[in-house]
């Protein structure tokens, strides 16, 4: 990983000390990353949160104990039974209705995933991995550089941007797990959300303009700072969407932009996994499918999961959709004589991998029921499940990359995918667009049943039918070659 040039590391300190860039002679508030002790004035009252003096903290250390034993005491003489379960019945209801804006940890059925697919490995966001390894702290000063100059690009002063930080800082920390974040103190919490919004907010910048055609676009990030981007982007692409590796949007510098985002605004994002997990995912795509129409009385009963084999055995052939198709858009279509299950293509490498399983997890964790929900509140796990159900060996992977709907594959073999979508496939739920297809192919199969069979006897036999081709074929060549002897 490239280092942080160390003029920058100077600049930075120079910067925070109130250097020729930073900001008005008169302000003495305290500013992340420096010592407590480098507090030489009281802040104003705009500015309460940027500055304590260590009596004040004291101060107000004690009096939230007194607050909390009050409060305590209240509770335990006046509290029975009813009024205990009440409480905590209130409690369960709070945390279910932040569950959409809550950063979640990864879930316990994903178990066997979390050890790749959880951790990060370059980038730290949020506090739930902050400082937990070597290679994540290494990132620390070229958060420093980031959060600079995008201080330096917002035309506002350190003070006015931490403080926007520090307003959000309550709401953003209850998006987090409250047992992971008990023991952080504001004086860290604040600071981290402030130097993890910056570097954040600038490397989506950096990704948002790199290889444009407009230069002066690519321009909007300092070149060094570009610079130790470009050396680490897959890496740090591959942490920025992990689920336990995210900011809430409301947190963050963000709160200084005049203009919104320009997305979709019937949807409020929690974090970025969120965010671009609603775009790949989709939302208008509509359909034409028997399934719509519910189960053919002709079926007797819907399997819930099919073979590769199967399929291929009903004359069902996997295709892809266009290319740069929603997720969302999956199913079975009918042919003349045979049909297709087609999936949108995925660009399959480890990143990408890493990407699919926390959106997936994602989709777990806030979607306790998917047969309650939309179909794009589950359709990532439709879409692995599915991919899941049709691979059994590494040939099957071999056909997925053959009909284009694996594409890529940088890192990742066919026998790690095939590893990967098992693992998968056992560990989700199906969700509503996985059910969907199913009911797909059962009215297939009952509706063609001529057809199905004849494909059937087709694929169980293809060696011999080859084998007697041949033969037959060789035997008509025998008797024309006979035949123009006669004739000569």
């Amino acid at each position: 990983m490239q280092q942080v040039p160390w003029e920058y590391q100077l600049a930075v300190a120079d910067y925070w000390k109130g250097g020729p860039a930073a900001m008005e002679p008169a302000a003495t508030a305290w500013v992340p990353g420096l010592p407590l002790e480098m507090t030489v004035a009281a802040p104003a009252a705009s500015h309460g949160d940027l500055a304590v003096s260590s009596s004040g903290r004291q101060q107000q250390q004690q009096l939230a104990m007194v607050e909390s034993t009050t409060d305590h005491h209240h509770q335990y003489e006046w509290s029975g039974p009813v009024e205990a379960f009440e409480q905590a019945a209130r409690e369960f209801e709070d945390k279910l209705g932040r569950t959409e804006t809550k950063i979640h940890l990864f879930p316990a059925s994903m178990v066997d995933l979390a050890e790749r697919y959880a951790a990060p490995r370059t980038v730290s966001i949020g506090p739930y991995h902050h400082g937990r390894s070597h290679a994540v702290l290494q990132m620390e000063s070229t958060k420093h550089v980031a959060s600079w100059h995008f201080v330096r690009a917002s035309g506002r002063s350190v003070e006015e941007v931490y403080s926007a930080v520090c307003a959000v800082a309550d709401e953003a920390r209850g998006c987090y797990d409250e047992e992971r974040v008990r023991g952080l103190a504001d004086d860290d919490f604040k600071p981290m959300m402030f130097f993890d919004g910056c570097f954040l907010l600038q490397y989506l910048l950096y990704a948002s303009t790199y290889g444009g055609d407009d230069e002066d676009e690519g321009m909007a990030v300092d070149p060094a700072l570009r610079s130790a981007f470009s050396s680490d982007s897959d890496r740090i692409f591959s942490d920025v969407v992990l689920l336990e590796n995210q900011l809430p949007l409301p947190a963050g510098p963000q709160a200084l932009d005049e203009k919104p985002p320009a997305w979709d605004s019937s949807y409020t994002p929690p974090h970025l996994l969120g965010l671009l997990r609603y775009y790949i995912v989709g939302t208008g795509t509509k359909l034409s499918s028997e399934s719509s129409r519910g189960l053919s009385e002709k079926a007797e009963k819907v399997s819930i999961s099919v073979s590769a084999v199967e399929l291929a055995e009903m004359g069902i052939q996997l295709t892809a959709t266009k290319t740069g198709a929603e997720l969302k858009e999956m199913g079975v279509r009918k042919g003349l004589l045979s049909g297709e299950l087609f999936l949108a293509p995925l660009s399959l490498d480890d990143a990408n991998a890493g990407f699919l399983v926390n959106m997936a997890a994602l989709e777990l964790c806030t979607t306790p029921d998917f047969s309650e929900a939309g179909e794009e509140r589950s359709t990532v796990c439709s879409y692995l499940c599915l991919l899941g159900m049709v691979t059994d060996r590494v040939e099957d992977v071999q056909e997925l990359r053959t009909n284009h709907i694996l594409q890529g594959g940088a890192g990742l073999t066919n026998e790690d995918a095939l590893r990967l979508f098992i693992s998968l496939e056992k560990h989700l739920r199906p969700g509503r667009c996985y059910l969907r297809t199913m009911l797909d192919i059962e009215n297939y199969r009952v509706h063609r049943p001529v057809r199905t069979m004849v494909y059937r006897f087709g694929y169980k036999n293809m060696k011999t039918i080859i084998t007697v081709l041949t033969v037959v074929g060789a035997f008509v060549g025998l008797l024309e070659a006979i035949k123009s002897l006669r004739s000569k």
